[in-house]
């Protein structure tokens, strides 16, 4: 089950408050981390559960197809005295001054099940049909949509659940968020107007992976003036006493 849904097409988004809702999510994390790209050991994970040790202090989002089977998931790590995954894994620079911890959230463990990936060139996230080369895509760098990927349309997957992460940020009164992840996914959000800053130097985890910052308040005021009709989308069925004053 999850809970403050949204419904696109044959998909739901939303919060997990299941555990079997939730084992289903780590069990798509296994299919992708361990079995397809083979970024995590078979013996770290027994059960066929992909798990670590910040389950506990993370909100867990899913999206769930039309048998309630979970196709995508993505969760939001919460400050604890075991500080967020980014800090371990490389040295921060933070533009300005460092928001309080119980203000930021770290987004990670975001996955799209391999049946839903449009093209067999989109990688772990299905987004590389969306980007130029240069981006970590595979489009041409002058822009141009060859003609077979004229139909694409936005990936609905990523974009949901960020939605739904995005809404319960806002509940939770959050004002930063942290993320680690190859650059093609930093383009592809910052293709849909999403800005993060990166924050330091890439490292190699599970290849090559750069820290970001993103200001939520900023982000959603140059949403607005870059897509207003992204921002409307994105805030859609948010509570109003949520919705950010821009």
């Amino acid at each position: 089950m999850i809970s403050k849904s949204l419904t696109y097409d044959k998909f739901r988004f939303g919060q997990v408050i299941d555990d079997d809702v939730l084992k289903d999510t780590f069990r798509m994390r296994y299919e992708v981390y361990v079995e397809e790209f083979g970024f995590e050991d078979r013996a770290d994970h027994p059960g066929g559960l992909e798990t670590d040790e910040y389950e506990k202090e993370s909100i867990h989002f899913a999206c769930l197809n039309e048998t309630d089977s979970v196709v995508g998931t993505i969760r939001l790590v919460r400050h604890s005295d075991k500080g967020f995954p980014i800090e371990h894994a490389t040295t921060l620079s933070l533009p300005g001054e460092k928001p309080e911890p119980d203000k930021i959230g770290e987004i990670s463990r975001l996955t799209v099940t391999k049946d839903l990936r449009r093209r067999k060139e989109d990688g772990m996230y299905g987004v590389e049909s969306y980007l130029k080369k240069k981006e970590g895509g595979i489009l041409p760098d002058d822009g141009t949509i060859p003609k077979e990927m004229a139909g694409r349309k936005n990936p609905i997957i990523v974009l949901g659940l960020y939605q739904v992460m995005l809404h319960e940020s806002l509940r939770q009164g959050l004002t930063h968020w942290y993320m680690i992840t190859e650059k093609k996914l930093f383009y592809a959000l910052k293709k849909y107007g999403f800005l993060f800053h990166q924050i330091g130097e890439p490292v190699q985890y599970h290849g090559e992976r750069v820290p970001y910052f993103a200001d939520i308040h900023e982000l959603l005021v140059n949403l607005k003036h870059t897509d207003a009709g992204m921002y409307d989308l994105m805030l859609t069925g948010l509570e109003e006493e949520y919705r950010p004053d821009i």
